[in-house]
């Protein structure tokens, strides 16, 4: 249809123009004519092709920005989950936030507790030591007061020794007994034993061990005794006199005997038997009162 409207146009125009029609230039003219509507076939199908590219390439375009919607819309899910997510975390935050300050707080009142409890523990520690330091100080001027009044009247022949809780008095044999007895005293040895009663009768909670210690030498056969029994019989002379001739408290004193199985020196020598011969005083105050007074600060 096409080719024949050129043709009709070119026809047209020829006759127009005055132009003398004949076969040999109507063939000419319809030979032209066919070339130039086959150029324009062929254009129409380069339109056509480029349509089809356009077309495809439009299909393709809306292909991939469905994809990139797609793909949007995943990012969008993705966005939403992280965001919730996010108020998860954020909650489970201020919760653990709220849980470690009631924590914190808990324990900053668990460590004044605590405080507390340490200030009046240290507060019983002390009152403690210084009940201790009171029963120390009071066996340390028992002994200073017992020197005092036995070194008045001897320079040899005893001991005091002290020590954290007693006052060990050692008397020897010599200036208390009268030789080969063990009942009869020497004049001295009251005087000292006086000294001793009015020294302890000061201090009223001190409990008193009189113990008799001899050497290794057994007694004469006669005697039928034997060094426990010496020592036993010394003490109790000793114990007689204080009670009965001084006035001691006889609830506060403990008769005792070592015999010949504490000795203070050698009994190789004579003078190391002569110091084994001897009268012990172990003075310490009563641990039921030192006990007594440590309860009455810690109940």
């Amino acid at each position: 249809m096409l080719l024949k409207n050129i043709i009709f146009c070119f026809g047209a125009i020829c006759l127009l123009s005055g132009c003398i029609s004949n076969k040999k230039h109507l063939l000419a003219l319809e030979t032209q004519a066919k070339k130039e509507a086959a150029l324009l076939e062929e254009a129409i199908s380069l339109r056509d092709s480029k349509i089809r590219r356009a077309e495809e390439s439009i299909t393709n375009l809306n292909l991939q920005l469905a994809e990139a919607q797609g793909e949007n819309n995943i990012l969008l899910m993705l966005r939403g989950e992280l965001q919730d997510r996010i108020t998860q975390l954020e909650g489970t935050i201020e919760n653990v936030s709220s849980r470690s300050s009631s924590t914190q707080q808990n324990l900053n009142q668990n460590l004044q507790q605590k405080d507390a409890e340490i200030r009046q523990l240290k507060g019983l520690i002390t009152q403690v030591n210084n009940t201790l330091d009171r029963h120390t100080q009071l066996v340390g001027t028992l002994a200073g007061e017992l020197r005092q009044e036995i070194s008045a009247i001897l320079q040899t022949q005893y001991f005091i020794e002290t020590g954290m809780e007693e006052v060990r008095l050692v008397l020897l044999d010599d200036l208390i007994f009268k030789p080969k007895s063990v009942t009869k005293v020497n004049d001295l040895a009251l005087t000292v034993l006086e000294k001793v009663s009015k020294v302890l009768s000061r201090y009223p909670t001190i409990n008193l061990i009189v113990t008799g210690h001899t050497d290794n030498t057994p007694p004469a056969r006669k005697s039928n005794l034997d060094n426990w029994n010496v020592g036993a019989q010394q003490a109790a002379t000793v114990v007689r006199i204080l009670t009965e001739e001084y006035d001691f408290g006889a609830s506060q004193i403990t008769l005792g005997s070592q015999g010949e199985f504490k000795p203070r020196a050698s009994n190789e020598t004579e003078s190391g038997k002569s110091e084994n011969r001897r009268i012990e005083f172990i003075m310490a105050p009563r641990s039921e009162d030192l006990v007594r007074a440590i309860r009455s600060v810690i109940e």
